[in-house]
């Protein structure tokens, strides 16, 4: 590890250690052994960024153009996957590309319904869905801030987050059934019926997320940036940007739309001139 990174939790078990004769698998016996992921996939952190808009408004940022490690199969290319595995994602690869391609009125109105509703969903949410099966936590962070502070930043960042989607999950537990039995009398896809049943399943991923870096012992590692000493730019179109971030940044511009948003919400704009920050 680097001289810049800082590790907590507890260490990882390395099961090659284990003695190669130790058991014997029944499954390969009878020739279906599991499929074993990769090395480099079972090592994959997630990298999070402590980004500033200003002195005093800062957000954390994961780049959702990293690989999704939250799928079970992602790891498989799908020239093998057999049985009903693969018959899955066969059938739900052909409903996304009906659903994507197809040009009739209910199902534009559908899908324009749906992405109206997940417009709604805050932009960190598929970050935080991905601490359930990450390896580790590389946090990314301004040199100019300490460790410890920074880990009362995050402590806190998933302990509002914590509340936030477990009454949101309680919410929809509830609103979904009735939705769905209600709702699926009217014609075409029951969408309203489906949002509040996928937002449960959503919000739990999110929990369980949230419950593993809080207490599950997720090792976490601290990165020390002077890049990120510096704030968020805008680039010759307006959209935001970060020379620490190195991949395309997507949902940047949400996340900082939205943390204007929240910070304009809780200090509404005075004509009155700020105050130095203290020292």
């Amino acid at each position: 590890m680097s001289a810049g990174a800082e590790q907590s939790g507890p260490g990882w078990y390395n099961a090659m250690t284990a003695a190669p004769h130790a058991s014997i698998n029944t499954k390969c016996v009878t020739g279906k052994c599991p499929r074993e992921r990769p090395a480099g996939d079972r090592d994959r952190p997630v990298k999070i960024y402590l980004l500033s808009l200003d002195k005093r408004r800062s957000f954390f940022y994961a780049d959702e153009s990293e690989p999704p490690d939250d799928s079970p199969d992602g790891d498989i290319p799908r020239g093998e996957e057999s049985g009903w595995r693969g018959q899955i994602r066969e059938h739900r690869e052909q409903l996304r590309s009906f659903w994507e391609q197809s040009d009739t009125r209910l199902v534009r109105w559908s899908r324009h319904a749906w992405e109206w509703m997940h417009s709604w969903a805050h932009p960190d949410e598929t970050m935080l869905r991905r601490l359930r099966s990450a390896s580790r936590i590389e946090l990314h962070h301004p040199a100019a801030r300490d460790p410890e502070e920074v880990r009362g930043l995050w402590s806190r960042y998933l302990s509002q987050r914590w509340w936030r989607h477990l009454l949101w999950l309680s919410v929809n537990v509830i609103v979904a059934p009735p939705a769905v039995m209600t709702l699926w009398v009217l014609p075409g896809p029951n969408v309203i019926g489906y949002w509040f049943a996928y937002r449960a399943i959503h919000h739990a991923l999110i929990v369980r997320g949230i419950r593993r870096a809080r207490w599950g012992g997720l090792p976490l590692e601290f990165r020390a940036s002077p890049a990120l000493d510096f704030p968020i730019e805008r680039d010759g179109e307006g959209r935001a940007a970060h020379p620490a971030i190195d991949g395309p940044a997507l949902l940047l511009n949400e996340h900082v739309a939205r943390t204007e948003a929240e910070t304009a919400a809780i200090q509404p704009h005075s004509d009155e001139p700020e105050k130095p920050l203290k020292p």
